[in-house]
């Protein structure tokens, strides 16, 4: 019996397989794309990003950057002595990214890419923020913000892009 259903199995992935291939006149496959999709289905992000202090120190040019906070939702470092910036991190489930876009004070947002995936960043004098779709109807949240009296944030917004990308490629 499990010969029969085993074989009848075979020969329809290889029929299937076959119907599949295109001939000049036929359907054919289509053309792939090197642009990576969002995952359908939500995706597992690790805890704070998979960031380290290190890699929000070079993405931001503060130093003494620590973690101040952690929860597997969010997390935030403050910088060192002498500087008044924070990063916080955060990822949305169950939220949709456009809805994001009506939430986010900061001004107009822009449309980015980060790693093929849909995205939108803030820019004031202070702070940015970066929203990047992960999966499913989920999507993380990068934000550099200032609350002291200097002039402007020490890098340009860019740079969240960057923690961004490294929180996704380490998704997969």
């Amino acid at each position: 019996m499990w010969k029969q259903v085993a074989g009848a199995a075979v020969l329809t992935c290889a029929v299937l397989s076959v119907a599949g291939c295109g001939s000049a006149g036929g359907p054919s496959a289509a053309p792939r794309s090197s642009v990576p999709a969002v995952p359908a289905q939500a995706v597992a992000i690790g805890r704070c990003g998979s960031v380290s202090d290190a890699d929000i120190a070079r993405a931001t040019g503060l130093t003494g950057v620590q973690q101040v906070a952690a929860n597997p939702m969010r997390c935030s470092w403050d910088a060192g002595t002498g500087a008044d910036y924070a990063v916080i991190f955060q990822w949305f489930r169950g939220v949709s990214l456009p809805d994001r876009r009506g939430q986010v004070t900061l001004g107009t947002p822009s449309t980015v890419q980060v790693a093929g995936r849909p995205g939108m960043l803030w820019s004031g004098a202070k702070a940015c923020e970066i929203a990047v779709a992960s999966g499913g109807n989920d999507f993380i949240d990068w934000i550099l913000t200032g609350s002291g009296l200097e002039p402007a944030r020490p890098q340009g917004c860019s740079d969240l892009e960057q923690l961004a990308a490294d929180t996704l490629a380490k998704v997969g």
